[in-house]
């Protein structure tokens, strides 16, 4: 299932790694002849994936988006429909959601956007997630999909200090966001979580200084993408107050 060209959205999504957690392996089931892979949308459906390189973005079936959203619940956020070249040839047209979250072993990808399937039709794991992930081969004797290691020359090479980083770097690009910003913003740490080159996640701690008001601590991810000018923030919906002896992380 590959989404026509003249039809194909922009794709915000980004996935950001715990490296305490993080294996550069992840679990396969192999099941009538296909890989699958266990993923769980929005924090708490957990449904098993088949990895279809061939397919431009994530589908579920009509079921599991009835089951995402069952009466009564927040509805979810439609995005532009799509047109998808099948295998044989045709062209269908598909109704797409967004999924504020998929999560697959320690890799988390906010805001997928997804197709929803006919009835009875299987659960794919398609390109706009599998590219995230960078090189990955799969190991078919002991069922795995293996990420292949980061080089010295990647994009996030020397990007590890913000203090420090150049100005190409995403991590440098919020620090001189926030430097510059009104009401000041007192920076305690940014992390660079992923980058493909051209889109990024970096994990904010930051302290607002608001006058007469108390400070507020703010912590989460902020998403950037590359422009011909240098880095622009793409969004940031999980930023978040927390306490200010609180964990920031993702």
């Amino acid at each position: 299932m590959r989404r026509v060209p003249a039809l194909a959205a922009i794709a915000l999504a980004v996935a950001w790694i715990d490296p305490a957690s993080a294996s550069r392996e992840i679990p396969l089931m192999r099941t009538g002849g296909v890989y699958q892979v266990t993923a769980t949308i929005n924090d708490w459906l957990t449904q098993p994936f088949t990895v279809d390189s061939g397919a431009s973005d994530v589908q579920i079936s009509a079921e599991v988006f009835a089951a995402l959203y069952p009466p009564g619940s927040p509805p979810p956020q439609f995005l532009p429909g799509a047109s998808y070249r099948l295998a044989d040839g045709r062209v269908v047209g598909s109704r797409r959601f967004l999924i504020r979250r998929l999560r697959i072993a320690n890799y988390v990808f906010p805001n997928v956007d997804a197709s929803i399937g006919a009835p009875h039709s299987p659960l794919l794991l398609g390109q706009n997630v599998l590219s995230r992930l960078g090189a990955w081969t799969i190991d078919n004797r002991r069922n795995v999909l293996v990420l292949a290691e980061r080089g010295g020359d990647s994009p996030d090479a020397g990007c590890g200090n913000w203090r420090t980083a150049p100005s190409t770097c995403p991590v440098a690009a919020l620090r001189d966001f926030f430097r510059d910003l009104r009401p000041p913003h007192d920076v305690t740490n940014l992390r660079l979580l992923d980058t493909d080159g051209e889109r990024a996640t970096v994990l904010v701690d930051v302290v607002r200084l608001a006058g007469r008001r108390p400070p507020a601590r703010l912590c989460g991810p902020m998403h950037l993408r590359r422009e011909a000018t240098g880095w622009r923030i793409a969004g940031e919906p999980d930023l978040r107050e927390i306490r200010r002896d609180a964990r920031c992380v993702p």
